[in-house]
């Protein structure tokens, strides 16, 4: 018979014993990453403000595939296959950034034609309906090497007054980083989407001009 004084000191070896695998086992999982927010910032001067009797442009979110529907910064690491920047992330999914330096471009740079979000109840004549085909660093002169911030839109214009294509417009935009950094990669971003934010609302307040002249003329005719 095993004394009990024995006895104890094996449960309490034995408790040991599994509290040390217990906390190897935990130590074994990997720490939490961290991971550093970054924003698209703006590369453009305010030029314009629009005046306050101007057409108004309603603003949609953009539709973006799968892969770049989150706020992971993805890279094209060759063949077409995306991956993603580890230890960074957008302060939200690409296409509320996207949207909203668009709307911020409108504020700096239009002239002719206001814009307004879908969710602020705001009447509008006319529908600005986006495409985001590609928001990514591209490595195509090899790893390591500072990478190609692309930016692709495609736009369509909607006039509300007929439900007709006022226009149709594909954008890209391509910036060079200055050095494979995390902060040079989203600058490149960040002047690439100015870009092409820039080319976007130029092109929409020709084309809602257009379209108010021609509804103009309409107009005389008639009368």
């Amino acid at each position: 018979m095993i004394p009990r004084i024995r006895v104890r000191a094996l449960a309490i070896a034995l408790a040991g014993m599994a509290a040390v695998g217990l906390s190897a086992c935990v130590s074994l999982l990997p720490e939490q990453q961290r991971v550093t927010l970054y924003r698209l910032s703006s590369h453009l001067p305010a030029e314009a403000s629009a005046p306050h009797d101007a057409p108004v442009v309603r603003v949609g979110r953009p539709f973006a595939p799968r892969a770049l529907s989150g706020d992971r910064v993805a890279l094209d690491t060759g063949e077409g296959r995306i991956a993603y920047m580890a230890g960074a992330s957008w302060v939200s999914p690409v296409p509320f950034l996207v949207q909203e330096l668009i709307m911020d471009t409108f504020d700096r740079r239009a002239e002719s034609v206001m814009a307004a979000r879908p969710d602020e109840g705001v009447a509008a004549r006319y529908d600005l309906r986006l495409e985001l085909r590609r928001f990514e660093a591209v490595y195509d002169e090899g790893e390591g090497r500072a990478p190609r911030a692309d930016v692709a839109l495609r736009a369509r214009l909607i006039d509300g007054a007929n439900r007709e294509v006022a226009g149709l417009r594909s954008i890209n935009v391509s910036q060079r980083a200055s050095s494979n950094r995390q902060s040079a990669i989203v600058d490149a971003f960040s002047r690439a989407a100015s870009e092409a934010a820039a080319e976007l609302v130029d092109w929409t307040g020709e084309r809602v001009a257009a379209s108010e002249a021609a509804a103009d003329e309409a107009l005389a005719q008639q009368q």
